[in-house]
């Protein structure tokens, strides 16, 4: 089986980690040959290249960028490929038809006005699968199939710098991904000044970073919020906070939500489609309100004061990881993805 995995992506995201994740896992399997064609990007590049995956990079501009799809043709044709598994609209729109298989892996509730070329339809929740089958495509065109994250144990000898607690007592709050609106980090900072006795670490990089720290600042919070910049590998930090939290707006899946469950970090998440559809009220995780700082901060408070609860959702958390999104599973489940649909 010879798969070409194109991402026309940034240099930070969930998206694109998660594309250098899978495409590294892939290449432990005897059962798949693959290429990856993506953006000039030095982080992914480097670990494709630690993979032993051959990576070719374009430019994936606007429309006049012929040199983009005459050379993902041609790479695709010498690679004599069976599948080209397509990540973000770009990438799909670029990629031309063939005697190969065009598939589409869908993270968000994106136009298919770009996956016209497509044949098949990833989508990593249940929600997308349904919101594609919406759209008009065959049910049978689309497959679930979710994500998993990094499941490495932390080496003997990590020495991540933690930023220095104000007091020995403080709780840590830990929240991660792009500093954009859709993320609901400025209600999770209201809701920090309710909770006096807590830090919140803040992992990630975007535009919104400068109005985020104005707002904590006028709420009289800023010493109690520590920016990260983005991280790609959240374990240690997961290991030494109290308490994750999912505050986004908008989060069609919630990659955070399966990294708190593997690494063992109690989570409280807004309700947006997929932290609901992850998580189990009161089970492996508390839900509250979407954009309502009081109900947020009440649902923390709750956890930080019942060690017993925090201990049953990190119990619950790796059960509900284990079972459905462990990196074995998903990687059989691409596999069988692509025997599937290859010409």
């Amino acid at each position: 089986m010879r798969v070409a995995q194109i991402m026309a992506g940034q240099e930070i995201g969930g998206a694109e980690l998660f594309y250098a994740r899978l495409t590294s896992a892939l290449a432990d399997s005897a059962d798949v040959s693959q290429m990856a064609i993506l953006r000039p990007h030095k982080r992914w590049l480097d670990v494709l290249l630690a993979a032993g995956v051959p990576a070719y990079t374009y430019r994936f501009g606007g429309r006049l960028d012929v040199q983009t799809r005459r050379g993902l043709r041609r790479h695709l044709e010498v690679f004599e490929a069976d599948v080209a598994l397509n990540w973000m609209s770009r990438a799909a729109r670029f990629c031309p038809e063939g005697a190969w298989t065009n598939a589409a892996r869908l993270g968000g509730y994106y136009s298919l006005k770009y996956y016209r070329n497509c044949q098949a339809f990833i989508g990593n929740t249940q929600g997308i699968c349904t919101y594609l089958r919406q759209q008009g495509v065959a049910a049978g065109r689309v497959h679930y199939i979710p994500n998993f994250i990094d499941e490495r144990p932390l080496p003997a000898d990590n020495a991540v710098q933690f930023p220095v607690a104000k007091r020995d007592d403080e709780a840590v709050l830990l929240a991660a991904g792009r500093l954009h609106r859709n993320k609901g980090f400025d209600v999770l900072i209201e809701a920090l000044t309710s909770i006096p006795s807590a830090t919140l670490w803040l992992a990630g990089e975007g535009p919104e970073q400068g109005n985020l720290a104005l707002l904590a600042e006028r709420l009289g919070v800023r010493d109690r919020v520590e920016f990260l910049g983005w991280q790609d590998d959240l374990r240690p930090y997961l290991g030494r906070a109290d308490v994750f939290v999912c505050s986004s707006r908008i989060e069609p899946l919630g990659n955070v939500v399966l990294e708190a469950w593997r690494h063992g970090c109690p989570l409280v998440a807004a309700r947006a489609a997929g932290p609901v559809e992850l998580i189990t009220d009161g089970l492996n995780g508390s839900l509250c309100e979407l954009e309502d700082a009081p109900d947020m901060a009440k649902a923390i408070m709750n956890l930080l004061n019942s060690a017993s609860q925090r201990q049953h959702y990190v119990a619950a958390g790796r059960e509900a990881y284990a079972a459905g999104f462990s990196r074995a599973q998903v990687t059989a489940r691409y596999l069988q993805f692509f025997e599937e649909i290859k010409p």
